[in-house]
């Protein structure tokens, strides 16, 4: 789920490997590195990577008249994400910067992204007055671009700094974000669920902890790290007649304070309106929610749902419901469902059952005392087998667990321990 962010670091690490071989070419006034090597390289890694489906963007690049490319942001199976400064925005326009998200040219891909257009101009289309809005990205601006082999729907978003998870990854030596901080940046979780749901009437479908996506504490950052991106150009690698660049996704460590996330990736988000439940697959199969399994319709509360199991993976790194048994790789829908019946109820295939030591306590060692009862019970309105049972967003904020200051267990070292939420 995150080797997209962690790629780049690798491939950082792999430039100092004697293995490669790294030669200086000028392409304009930039100076830039092109890696030569027969390995995969970035989104070279994706499955059934094909070259032609990748629009070839080049550090410099502007895009409809306006947008300069600094730096590759990041990459997914559909897209690559870049850095670019917005050379004509009007004066009352104070976004300088965007995350520009370049989209192949495949048909499912550029479904996914007018998908995205359409769920964005429905959020914000409407006056509202409700809190929940502020903390959702929406698409600034959108255009084609005409490659070699096709159209390329771009979409501009406001710049985020870094994905939520990689707070822990920061904080020291886990990957486990502290109580304080999940507990600081729910409220701005729940409003934009809530401004979803009752507002626009917009499922999401696909929350993780990469789309709650933490802002600049200062816009210093952002112009020093393409000040650092503009006098160190990011490697790039030529082949099959593209130009594949390092991903530069570090800004560095948080320096300021954590008052709250917005809510991106909509392009599997749809409308809760309709006449009939949804019934196709949504969600990480790890998340999954059990109507969505069953195939019995499913509507905003599997959002719900799926925000629960988020929430161990960041408190703990822990994949409450894998659908895995201990020391095996494989997944099974079967096992998944054994989880689920350990805490929750019934099933009909009792020798899949995890035996008695499985349970939401003992899968909840980052907390302690009445800290772990209180998130417990919070996690229990959200993790219920009948969805009509869950607590929505608006009804989650008012949680005692929100407004609790417990014990945890220490996770490393780091700035986190100084933070200072809002």
């Amino acid at each position: 789920m995150r080797f997209s962010l962690v790629a780049p670091a690798l491939c950082r690490s792999a430039l100092h490997n004697q293995r490669f071989r790294v030669q200086v070419c000028e392409r304009g006034l930039r100076k830039l590195s092109t890696i030569k090597t027969d390995r995969p390289f970035e989104e070279e890694n994706c499955h059934n990577y094909n070259p032609k489906a990748f629009y070839p963007a080049r550090i410099g690049g502007l895009l409809n008249g306006k947008y300069e490319l600094i730096s590759k942001l990041g990459w997914g199976s559909g897209s690559t994400v870049w850095l670019a400064r917005a050379t004509h925005w009007l004066p009352w326009q104070n976004e300088r910067f965007v995350a520009l998200k370049i989209t192949n040219n495949t048909p499912a891909v550029q479904a996914a992204a007018r998908r995205e257009l359409d769920i964005s101009d429905q959020m914000f289309s409407a006056e509202t007055t409700h809190p929940g809005r502020q903390y959702v990205r929406s698409v600034l601006d959108s255009f084609e671009v005409e490659g070699p082999e096709g159209t390329h729907i771009c979409l501009a978003f406001e710049p985020l700094r870094q994905p939520l998870w990689m707070l822990g990854q920061q904080s020291g030596l886990t990957n486990m974000v502290q109580p304080r901080i999940i507990k600081g940046v729910l409220p701005s979780i729940l409003k934009s669920l809530d401004f979803l749901h009752s507002e626009c009437k917009v499922i999401h479908t696909d929350l993780k902890g990469d789309h709650f996506m933490v802002p600049f504490e200062d816009t210093r950052v952002l112009d020093e790290y393409v000040m650092r991106q503009q006098a160190n150009p990011a490697p790039c690698r030529e082949r099959n007649g593209r130009p594949v660049y390092e991903s530069r996704s570090s800004f560095g460590h948080l320096t300021g304070d954590i008052g709250y996330v917005k809510l991106t990736d909509f392009g599997l988000a749809v409308r809760g309106d309709v006449a009939k439940k949804h019934n196709h697959d949504i969600q990480p199969r790890e998340y999954t929610a059990p109507e969505v399994m069953l195939k019995v319709g499913w509507t905003y509360s599997a959002d719900i749902w799926n925000l629960g199991l988020v929430l161990w993976e960041l408190l703990g790194d822990i994949n409450l419901l894998s659908g895995r048994v201990p020391g095996h790789c494989k997944f099974s829908n079967k096992t998944r469902f054994a989880q689920m019946i350990r805490l929750l109820g019934v099933f009909k295939h009792p020798e899949l059952i995890p035996n008695e030591t499985f349970t939401l306590e003992n899968s909840t060692p980052m907390l302690e005392g009445q800290e772990r009862v209180l998130f417990i019970n919070f996690a229990k309105r959200m993790l219920t087998w009948n969805p009509e049972e869950r607590a929505t967003a608006k009804e989650l904020l008012d949680d005692p667990w929100l407004k609790s200051v417990g014990r945890h267990r220490a996770s490393g070292f780091g700035y986190l321990e100084d933070t200072i939420l809002m």
